[in-house]
């Protein structure tokens, strides 16, 4: 069983948080009125029985990058019956195409209710993983912010053990021109 949600939009802008340093006038944050830099979605995943967590970050939340997140879900467990639960809030996952795909990849789809997405198991560890690399921060480029998630990530499955799981590598699989289509 795995769980799937969405973490985004991430925009560049500075974002606060608790720090060690000494209290002093704090320093105005800017304006972010414009995001000439644009944002990005990560696409997370979360076995539940290996209690292990990776993803991928993504520009836009559309179903072309929706069926790569699950295209890659699918090499991690070849040969697996695999449920995947998650939330039912976003129109992407009403599509007939996504539903089409998931039987297509032999993903059976648990639905949390409406309203209900903290009972997606995931949940909590998008709010870990918001506390470990953003906050007190203010990145300059999008790059920066996926290696600080991505680092967060590869100590987890150290401390955790999982470093070989095949979720691990969600994001390092490489797909052969034909087989995406």
């Amino acid at each position: 069983m795995v769980c799937f949600d969405e973490w985004g939009p991430l925009e560049l802008r500075p974002i606060g948080g608790v720090a060690w340093a000494p209290r002093r006038r704090p320093v105005r944050m800017r304006a972010t009125y414009r995001r000439t830099k644009g944002t990005e979605q990560f696409f997370g995943f979360y076995d539940v029985h290996a209690d292990c967590l990776d993803g991928v970050f993504r520009k836009r939340k559309r179903l072309p990058e929706l069926f790569d997140a699950f295209r890659r879900l699918r090499r991690c467990y070849p040969r697996t019956k695999l449920f995947v639960v998650m939330d039912n809030l976003h129109q992407l996952h009403d599509h007939p195409r996504f539903g089409a795909l998931l039987r297509k990849l032999r993903i059976h789809a648990a639905w949390t209710p409406t309203e209900a997405s903290w009972l997606n198991l995931i949940e909590p560890h998008f709010g870990v993983l918001k506390r470990f690399t953003l906050a007190n921060t203010d990145d300059p480029s999008h790059a920066v912010r996926r290696r600080r998630v991505y680092r967060y990530l590869r100590y987890w499955h150290r401390r955790v053990g999982t470093t070989q799981h095949p979720l691990a590598g969600v994001r390092r699989i490489r797909f052969n021109k034909l087989e995406q289509h």
